[in-house]
């Protein structure tokens, strides 16, 4: 009896052998295919850090444009504040140029009135002037027709003769 016991306690053994194989096989294609698993996950993480290292890339290069942009930015913010000085500058200057204009408006006006006034007077002087002129000439076409005259002449003839005997007799 003990002899078919031990019989029976191999046949489990070879049993177990060939689960044991079928194990090992089911094991080496289980292996196979998680080394083909992690070659393919290799080449996923390859891909993945190329695209990280472009898209590092990438990033690095909008960063710096983004830097640029950022400095032509606070360029352009700078510009700005310089053109509302100036404007606020400008405006100022206006209201100051608008006050000495009316100031000097007043001025003007007077000094326009006063103008207005001597140019009248000039021109009434003028008029007095020509109407004496005009007195002038006749006065003297008066004096110049009385000097023509024969008794003028003869007046006139006498102090000559006059002068010279008082000359000759000094």
């Amino acid at each position: 009896m003990m002899r078919k016991q031990s019989e029976i306690s191999k046949l489990p053994t070879e049993l177990e052998l060939e689960t044991h194989i079928y194990e090992e096989i089911s094991l080496r294609s289980e292996n196979r295919r998680l080394e083909s698993e992690v070659n393919e996950y290799k080449q996923q993480l390859q891909k993945i850090t190329k695209e990280n290292e472009v898209l590092t890339k990438q990033k690095e290069q909008i960063f710096s444009e983004f830097k640029v942009l950022q400095n032509t930015l606070k360029q352009e913010e700078s510009f700005r504040e310089q053109w509302k000085e100036k404007q606020a500058e400008l405006s100022e200057y206006k209201q100051r140029t608008f006050t000495l204009i009316e100031d000097q408006k007043k001025w003007l006006t007077t000094i326009s009135e006063t103008i207005t006034n001597l140019t009248n007077e000039r021109d009434d002087m003028e008029e007095k002037l020509l109407k004496k002129e005009e007195a002038l000439q006749v006065l003297l076409e008066k004096h110049h027709k009385m000097m023509n005259t024969k008794m003028m002449k003869w007046t006139g003839k006498y102090w000559k003769l006059r002068k010279k005997i008082i000359s000759k007799n000094k």
